[in-house]
């Protein structure tokens, strides 16, 4: 009956036009809510990729590990021991008095023996994180340094870590954590044989570095 009907309209589409006849006759189909819908569904998935690359873009994660922060020093500790030092004297210490204090406590070796006539060469620099002091010496020169920048891993709220001594190629290293802050003491052999210094035993390094008091604090 369906297509009688069609095709007893076929004369009366010549009136209306084509356009809408074919209107008019998609309209009688079973399901015509189905076929109009058909290109909307297209046009929508056709657009997911572009809605979803935005949200892939500001989820890009920053990594902690690639910055660096400042350390909590302990000022009262410090300020305690520095007390408690008041006697210790030497060319290092006065030079490590003058100008405004750094941002670390001040902490330099004790007993430490100069080659005769190079008192002139020890230096001590503060700088914006911390400070170094620089020691001449016969078999290696002696580098201390301090800093309140903190790069890499370390447990929230430390303030003491035990000493560590690390070989290096030009001589030995010690490093640890006092009062919050991070010093690294250097022993840079003056006269090196072969690929790797051999000038300090880890012993004697570590005695060094035991020896380290605190001369000057804020």
């Amino acid at each position: 009956m369906r297509k009688q009907i069609a095709f007893a309209l076929v004369p009366a589409c010549a009136l209306l036009g084509l356009a809408g006849c074919d209107k008019f006759i998609r309209g009688m189909g079973d399901d015509p809510a189905t076929e109009i819908s058909e290109p909307e569904e297209v046009a929508l998935s056709d657009e997911t990729p572009e809605d979803t690359s935005p949200a892939e873009t500001a989820d890009t994660p920053v990594y902690a590990q690639a910055m660096s922060q400042e350390a909590e020093i302990d000022w009262t500790a410090a300020r305690n021991d520095v007390a408690s030092n008041s006697g210790t004297s030497g060319n290092f210490m006065t030079a490590s008095q003058e100008g405004d204090p750094p941002p670390v406590p001040v902490m330099l070796p004790t007993g430490i023996v100069l080659p005769q006539g190079a008192e002139s060469d020890v230096k001590f620099q503060p700088l914006s994180d911390g400070y170094f002091a620089f020691y001449p010496g016969t078999d290696y020169n002696i580098v201390v340094n301090g800093t309140n920048e903190i790069i890499g891993d370390r447990a929230p709220g430390t303030r003491d870590t035990p000493k560590r001594f690390i070989p290096t190629m030009s001589g030995a290293q010690v490093a640890f954590t006092k009062y919050g802050a991070d010093y690294l003491i250097e022993f840079e052999c003056t006269q090196a044989d072969g690929e790797h210094a051999d000038c300090i035993s880890e012993d004697d390094a570590l005695s060094i570095a035991d020896s380290l008091v605190a001369v000057r604090s804020r």
